[in-house]
């Protein structure tokens, strides 16, 4: 619960409301509960509503290998698209599955604002569930890292 300010009877005032949209993004909707002394109106609900845009375009969210056999190269791509107009740049992109390799290669022609996140679950990956990440560090202020959850799972060898 935020901080009450109290009105005299007959009085307006603002209420102002900000919103943490790092992990957010597309249509949003928030509601802020404010409490009166009114008895016909003793909880008042406002809606907020909102599209956040992310500032680096990720054509996926996530990557799934889906349940690969074992001895299977899994290849999965990701398009990533910068803003334009803006000197953001993708660092590196590293992931937290030893048996999931990343490589980032940029699209020819795009001006260094699209690349293609290349994601592959080695072939020799060890069997059963693999749940992991990837994380993209960038140069922007905003939004220094994007994580990527990385599943699939692979099936023992017969």
């Amino acid at each position: 619960m935020l901080s009450a300010k109290k009105l005299p009877p007959g009085k307006s005032g603002h209420i102002e409301v900000s919103v943490k949209t790092e992990s957010l993004w597309g249509a949003v909707e928030k509601r802020v509960q404010v409490l009166t002394n009114d008895p016909s109106h003793s909880a008042v609900t406002l809606s907020i509503k909102m599209t956040v845009e992310p500032e680096i375009d990720l054509s996926e969210s996530m990557i799934f290998f889906g349940n690969a056999p074992k001895g299977k190269e899994i290849r999965r791509e990701i398009l990533l698209t910068l803003p334009a107009g803006k000197s953001i740049k993708i660092l590196s992109a590293a992931s937290t599955d030893p048996d999931v390799v990343v490589r980032l290669e940029p699209l020819p022609g795009s001006e260094d604002k699209k690349l293609r996140l290349i994601a592959i679950q080695r072939a020799d990956a060890k069997p059963g569930d693999h749940i992991g990440t990837i994380v993209l560090k960038t140069s922007s202020r905003l939004t220094p890292d994007i994580t990527i959850y990385v599943r699939g799972s692979v099936a023992p060898a017969r």
